[in-house]
Formats: C-alpha cells, sequence, structure tokens
C-alpha cells in the first residue's frame, strides 16, 4: 500500500487503477487480519472485495473469452471436487471466492496478453501466485493434504503476489496505464 502512495497517488480520475489496486490491497489487509484471528469466512469476503477492485483496475477489455473459459473449467471441477469437504457456510463462500478470483486472473491475463507491457504482464504474474497462494490453503485446509513448508509457501505467494499487483501501477498517473486502449 506504501508504494501505491509514494510513487505517485492522487484521487483525480488519472490515477483510478492505483485507486482501484489500493483499495484492492486495503480489502487484503482486512482478510489477512480476519484469517489471523479464525474468521475464514468473513476473510474469504474481504479478500472477495479486494479480486473486485482488481477486477475493476484490470478492465473488461478485451474480454477474451476462450481464456476466461479456460480458467473456468478447472475451477468448476475443483469446486465439485471439494463440495463435500465444505460445511454449510463455505459451500455457498467458496464457489463464489472462486469465480471473483478467477475473474480476477482472467482480466490480469487478458490484459496482459493483449497490451504485452511489461507492467501488465507483472501483474498478471502477480495474480497467477495469488492463485496459486489460495489454492495452497484450499488443498491444505479442505483436503488436509499435508505440504512440507504450507505456511511458507502460501506467505511468499501471496506476499509476492500483492507485490507484483501493486507495482503493476509503476507508470499510473496522468496518462492511466492500467487500462490503456487495447488495440
Amino acid at each position: 500500500m506504501l508504494y501505491v502512495i509514494i510513487k505517485g497517488f492522487s484521487f483525480n480520475k488519472n490515477y483510478r487503477c492505483s485507486q482501484l489496486i489500493l483499495l484492492g490491497l486495503i480489502f487484503s489487509c482486512g482478510g489477512d487480519a480476519l484469517l489471523n484471528v479464525n474468521l475464514f469466512p468473513f476473510g474469504m469476503v474481504s479478500f472477495g472485495i479486494a479480486h473486485v477492485f482488481y477486477m475493476s483496475a484490470f478492465g473488461w477489455r478485451p474480454l477474451k473469452w476462450i481464456l476466461g473459459v479456460a480458467l473456468y473449467v478447472p475451477v468448476i471441477i475443483f469446486v465439485i471436487f471439494v463440495a463435500k469437504y465444505l460445511d454449510e457456510i463455505l459451500i455457498v463462500g467458496v464457489p463464489i471466492y472462486c469465480a471473483l478470483i478467477t475473474t480476477m486472473l482472467w482480466r490480469a491475463l487478458a490484459r496482459a496478453v493483449d497490451t504485452k507491457s511489461c507492467l501488465s504482464i507483472f501483474c498478471a504474474v502477480g495474480a497467477l501466485l495469488f492463485v496459486i497462494s489460495d489454492a495452497l490453503i484450499a488443498v491444505t485446509m479442505f483436503l488436509g493434504v499435508a505440504l512440507p513448508g504450507a505456511r511458507l509457501q502460501i506467505m511468499i505467494t501471496y506476499y509476492i503476489a500483492q507485490l507484483a499487483i501493486a507495482l503493476s501501477t509503476a507508470d499510473d498517473g496522468p496518462e492511466p496505464s492500467c487500462r490503456k486502449k487495447t488495440k
């Protein structure tokens, strides 16, 4: 969050991407706090809101539907597989959260594929690492898979993901970079 503010930030429309990314980072911090006091469903809600802010920053053009479908199909299969391990709250929350994080990844990848800019690729890598971090949480928490150093793997991928997403705002400003006109 500090980086997004220090590198140049304003509340005007020229910094819209930075504003949205900052809100995503703030809600991610809220999610971290809630997870650390064992309020997993509320943490999931906070992270879900963060993903909505990230999606808004990444934009909806170009759509790249094929890419979206390629991401949603394995996620749907995963949700169906883990459903039997979820309680009455998570059976609703996990599919919604999976749809949100998958959409966030889809939007980051679609932008990176289209613009091929270094920062959009960096952002897409961050989005992918965020999904990997959450997948590690899912397999350890819902499936009981004992990964060596699971907490370390989760936290390293998560913090690198957030850093990459934050750093993707490096050239945001008077000429907004996050949603530059695409071809």
